[in-house]
């Protein structure tokens, strides 16, 4: 075995049997690779769309009444060659493969981009294994939650959360290796290695943050309301607090319409 392979043996040895969830369910996700890979397929299967357009039209077949594809305004190569020329067995077994790989390789970055993600930054071991990069990379690299399933729908505010701590950790480590320039690892500390589940500290802080705007909204607008006796006071203090609560709802929260219309109807 060479040494290039032990190493690598080594490391995903170590990764595969860890006790913590980031390390052991943490995978590089290749954004801009898939992106790649995408735009190349496009660029193949263009060229064949290209070509089975201007072999289409080189037919002369009448567009039907709506021509919805807008074929009479098609634009027409020079020197297109015969039809037998173009469509063939070949090239429909070519734009049949180009069309599985393209619509597979869609649909996979779509549940990819769906999946939770951790910065690389938040797993200290795993950072220590990446050389190759900077502090800002390891910072900008995103790591996929294999263990969990899509995510349906994040809040803007636990986003928030998300983005505050993992700055406050860049910010952290930026700090420490500014103050030894010899240092150029990502370790915080000098025991067990360093990890951040930013995932459920944001749950956390973004239920205590609704918490504390539900009670806030509850307790203010019912004590305005005991202090005034008029009825077209009144009237202002649940309207503006009704207004205010739904404009809230809409910025913090990733609530749908109807879910919306549903919290504000309650509230007031």
């Amino acid at each position: 075995m060479s040494r290039s392979l032990k190493r690598q043996f080594s490391t995903h040895w170590q990764n595969s049997t860890a006790d913590n969830n980031l390390t052991l369910h943490g995978f590089r996700r290749f954004k801009t690779t898939h992106l790649l890979n995408l735009r190349f397929l496009e660029a193949e299967i263009a060229e064949l769309d290209h070509a089975v357009y201007q072999a289409g039209l080189r037919l002369d077949i009448p567009p039907s009444a709506q021509d919805r594809l807008k074929l009479k305004h098609s634009k027409r190569d020079e020197d297109v060659p015969e039809f037998d020329h173009v469509i063939t067995g070949e090239l429909v077994l070519k734009l049949r493969d180009m069309l599985q790989q393209y619509d597979d390789a869609l649909i996979a970055f779509n549940k990819i981009m769906s999946m939770d993600t951790f910065s690389l930054l938040d797993d200290e071991k795993q950072a220590s294994q990446r050389d190759d990069l900077t502090l800002e990379e390891k910072y900008e690299t995103r790591l996929l939650r294999v263990d969990r399933g899509p995510r349906t729908r994040q809040d803007p505010l636990q986003r928030w959360f998300h983005q505050r701590l993992r700055s406050f950790r860049y910010w952290r480590l930026s700090k420490k290796l500014w103050g030894d320039p010899e240092n150029h690892g990502t370790r915080i500390g000098k025991g067990e290695w360093s990890y951040q589940n930013t995932d459920l500290i944001a749950n956390f802080l973004g239920r205590l943050a609704i918490m504390a705007i539900t009670v806030i909204f509850l307790i203010i607008p019912l004590w305005l309301l005991s202090t005034e006796p008029g009825k077209g006071a009144q009237l202002a203090i649940i309207t503006v607090s009704v207004v205010i609560f739904s404009g809230v709802v809409t910025s913090m929260l990733k609530a749908s319409n109807l879910e919306m219309i549903i919290g504000v109807e309650t509230y007031g």
